[in-house]
Formats: structure tokens, sequence, C-alpha cells
């Protein structure tokens, strides 16, 4: 099963996200459902570590933060993304996560961690075209979001896009 670790989008901030989304010619936005921050993609793992994994990451101790949705930008790939500050408490979350997953020798298809929202999918060379329309569609400054969970997610590709679906739930430490 093909797995990633993630921080989902609350459905208030989902719905706020997708009033930019418009037709675009060769633009794939991605569904309001699926916005998620990606902590870590672990990719194919078998079903028998599950278990390993999950007592691994049940250790990850956090306390809530809140995190602002601020800017816009976009990828070599074309990827256009809503980015999120500050950094540094999510950053310390995603290095719990990798410190816990090297626990365990579980390797995770890893870049260089950049904390955003995917938002659409494009063709190399437009992306500054997409990048102006949402600006000029933006009715916020900030969207501001609480994180006192993530989750360990499974992904499974369709020609219609990936679906995902919740594995397990890893709360922050209660105040």
């Amino acid at each position: 099963m093909r797995l990633f670790i993630a921080i989902d989008i609350p459905d208030t901030v989902q719905q706020q996200i997708s009033q930019l989304y418009c037709n675009f010619h060769g633009v794939s936005w991605t569904p309001p459902e699926r916005l998620h921050i990606t902590l870590a993609f672990l990719g194919k793992v078998q079903k028998k570590w599950l278990p390993h994994l999950n007592r691994q990451l049940e250790t990850i101790n956090f306390d809530p933060f809140t995190l602002h949705c601020d800017r816009f930008g976009s990828f070599r790939s074309g990827d256009i993304w809503l980015g999120v500050t500050p950094e540094d408490q999510i950053t310390q979350l995603h290095k719990q996560i990798l410190d816990a997953l090297d626990k365990i020798d579980m390797g995770f298809e890893g870049r260089p961690f950049k904390p955003h929202i995917t938002l659409a999918y494009i063709r190399k060379n437009e992306e500054h075209l997409v990048l102006n329309v949402l600006e000029n569609r933006r009715t916020f400054e900030t969207l501001s979001f609480t994180v006192d969970h993530f989750n360990l997610k499974s992904s499974w590709r369709r020609p219609s896009g990936s679906l995902h679906r919740i594995e397990a739930i890893y709360s922050a430490q209660s105040e």
C-alpha cells in the first residue's frame, strides 16, 4: 500500500481555497477534500509494517499550533501551492516524524521539506498565468487553522485522481 503522513486541511479552509478555483485550460485543481500538507511520503509499504509504524508515530509528542496560509508559489514541475507559516513548529513535527521512521529503519521518499498545500497541477511554463489568476481571485490575506493532529494515510491512483484514506490519527498533547 502507498502511505504518507499528512495534516489535513479543515473543511472551512478547504471551502475558502476552493473558491479560488476556476476554469483554466490545462489546470487540474486538487479536489478540496484532498487538500493536505504532506509531512512525509513513505511510498509503497507492506501491510505487515503498519503495527511497527503505528507504534512509532504514537510516540510523537507535540503541542497544538496554528498555521497561516499566506502566499502562492510554484515548483519547477509546474505544481501550484499555497504556502504556510510559521514553519518552525511544522518543521519540528516533520523532524520528529523522520526520527520516528529512522528508529524502525523505514526509509521514505524525501525531498527537502517545504510545507505547502498543493492546489493545482499544470503544464510547465504556465505557472505565472495561474499564479496571477489566484492573486486576482484572492478574497483573504491569510487563512489560519489549528493543527491538533496528523494522519497516516493510504493512497490509490485512479484515472480521476488519487483516493486517500485515513489509516490512523495521531493527536497533539492535551493542554
